[in-house]
């Protein structure tokens, strides 16, 4: 080896990550992953080879892609889930509404204003007629709206627990019993899947959202996002083992069956999702979300001391203020070193309240979103 060739390669390396923004500097505000957990980058370390695009050639990580399949169905309901990891929630969703085409081979699919653009992106590749339903006062869907659109043509009716914009978890219940027996139920809790658990645990009242409801027949949840794993690892669950069926492939050049949108699998992050909840387990994730979750009132408290109105209280860990003019306020915080989001309507500036964002993140902030919002008119 050349050892100055790779001297100048690890130095570009080092820059180039040098770059980058970092979760543990606590800077960032806007994004929905964060540091994952010491043990989870130990066996994504471990297993970086691994391909279950390949199954054949790996059984002991297909065994645990089994068993993390299992854990997760255990905390959302479901004693006998199906399903696999997959390389993000876009990618679940995206699997979701393909196995609801194969199923019923229609092609409207309705879902909220509010939903991931995953869902979008899910309409164009499979020439699906998107069919959105407005929101309530509190950004949650209107299920009388999407009952009243529901069609011989329906091939899925989609809900989300824990918007991407204001955390807001869509009356699953109530589309539940909309859907029972009659129409293919996809819940996208890529965010809410590793909240809502435990927020019911710590005795907050939020509507049942999982398979405990008899009409969800698939969901996304993401353990590379407040599960701690490492990036990307989300899981699509399934009800019944014929969804998957519905898209499995036997290659004969492969070991195995493929029912995954994905061929090629970086499969590393199964045993990382897989080591992550066996080291934190129920209790290690219920005290990360109350930690979170005390974190969140205490910035929605700082935000309206300084004159910022909330659009709505926080339903889990994603607070947003109004402003008039919320990418002056970005451009401003980034040239600070702070990088936060925005909401389309109404406008907002957002922050995630992940693990990585504490109580002293917050009280750095305020001071410099308080003197640019003072700067700009909006406070």
């Amino acid at each position: 080896m050349n050892k100055g060739v790779h001297s100048h390669i690890m130095k570009e390396l080092k820059k180039a990550h040098d770059e980058d923004y970092h979760f543990k500097d606590g800077r960032v505000l806007g994004s929905m992953c964060t540091k994952p957990h010491n043990i989870a980058l130990k066996a994504h370390s471990m297993f970086i080879e691994s391909n279950l695009g390949n199954p054949g050639l790996y059984p002991g990580t297909k065994k645990l892609e089994k068993k993390v399949i299992e854990m997760l169905g255990r905390l959302l309901h479901n004693r006998r889930p199906y399903g696999h990891i997959t390389g993000g929630g876009t990618e679940s969703n995206i699997t979701a509404f393909w196995i609801a085409k194969k199923l019923t081979k229609k092609k409207e699919v309705i879902f909220p204003e509010s939903a991931h653009f995953s869902f979008y992106k899910a309409c164009d590749l499979m020439d699906l007629k998107p069919v959105e339903v407005g929101l309530d006062e509190n950004y949650r869907m209107r299920t009388d709206e999407a009952e009243d659109k529901i069609s011989g043509n329906t091939a899925c009716v989609a809900g989300v627990a824990g918007t991407t914009e204001f955390g807001a978890v869509d009356p699953i219940d109530k589309l539940s019993d909309i859907c029972a027996e009659k129409n293919f139920l996809h819940v996208d809790a890529a965010f809410g899947g590793f909240v809502i658990p435990f927020l019911k645990e710590l005795g907050y009242d939020l509507p049942d959202f999982d398979f405990k409801l008899n009409g969800v027949c698939s969901m996304t949840v993401d353990p590379h996002k407040m599960g701690m794993a490492s990036i990307p690892a989300s899981a699509l669950l399934l009800r019944e083992k014929k969804y998957l069926k519905s898209i499995s492939r036997k290659p004969v050049y492969l070991t195995g069956v493929q029912a995954c949108l994905s061929g090629t699998r970086c499969s590393a992050s199964v045993p990382g999702v897989y080591a992550t909840m066996k080291l934190l387990g129920k209790d290690g994730y219920r005290k990360t979300v109350k930690k979170c979750m005390d974190v969140t009132f205490y910035l929605s408290k700082r935000l309206k001391e300084i004159g910022l109105e909330l659009p709505i209280e926080p339903e889990m860990n994603v607070v947003c203020a109004k402003v008039k003019n919320p990418d002056r306020i970005i451009r401003m915080l980034d040239k600070k070193g702070w990088k936060i989001s925005k909401t389309r309507k109404p406008k907002c500036i957002r922050v995630v309240v992940m693990p990585h964002v504490t109580r002293n993140v917050v009280d750095n902030f305020i001071p410099d979103l308080e003197k640019g919002c003072r700067k700009f008119g909006e406070i």
